[in-house]
């Protein structure tokens, strides 16, 4: 599969300014392809693993990638194991505007008629280069704040014998606030319009997890 075209002419009968985001085709893609973009273009977590990564989607027309997801377990401790994360999203420098939040309606959709064990999605802010437009836009609510974390990596953890992970990308990322935002697939929600909307999770699925919407 081809990456992307830095500055196309014409593919796919679109003149590459014409582009527009709904012209993009979303959809599940391989693990390795969405770590190779997002190394190329995440701002601020440029070194990504290549594994464990649950799932992975793409958005692209005639081949060419435009935007990249990967998605996993949720990455504090505690948290049900019926959340889902998105870990890493990065677009190519030229993806048309609005791409991000029909990205991510369009992965919301697919895990609830897909995977309906998931019941609530989440995704962190980086406070320091982003305002969460994206997330607002696509009927996501704020959660809850994670705050900076600056830690002394050159010792052992406290306690123990163990030493820090290195922080591959630098400590620009865990130096600044995160914003947890949250959609609720199955449940009782807040949409974006701050309604609480009942929404029955189908035959077979827990409730288990599903704690409501604050009011």
């Amino acid at each position: 599969m081809t990456d992307r075209i830095e500055h196309p002419l014409f593919f796919n009968g679109f003149r590459g300014t014409d582009i527009k985001a709904r012209n993009l085709i979303f959809a599940p893609c391989s693990k390795k392809h969405a770590v190779s973009l997002t190394r190329k273009w995440h701002s601020r977590l440029p070194n990504t693993q290549s594994s464990p990564w649950m799932f992975a989607f793409s958005g692209e027309i005639d081949g060419i990638t435009y935007v990249v997801a990967l998605w996993n377990n949720p990455s504090a401790r505690g948290l049900p194991d019926n959340w889902l994360e998105l870990r890493r999203m990065a677009c190519a420098p030229n993806a048309p505007p609005n791409t991000a939040s029909k990205f991510l309606s369009y992965m919301a959709k697919w895990f609830r008629a897909n995977k309906p064990k998931y019941q609530r999605l989440i995704s962190y802010q980086d406070t320091a280069v982003h305002t969460g437009t994206i997330y607002r836009a696509s009927g996501w609510v704020p959660g809850g704040i994670a705050k900076a974390r600056v830690r002394d990596r050159s010792k052992n953890r406290v306690g123990t014998t163990r030493a820090y992970r290195k922080n591959v990308n630098g400590p620009g990322p865990d130096a600044s606030e995160k914003i947890r935002w949250e959609f609720q697939i199955w449940g009782r929600r807040k949409n974006s319009a701050a309604c609480l909307v009942d929404d029955p999770a189908p035959a077979g699925v827990s409730r288990e997890h599903t704690p409501e919407a604050a009011p």
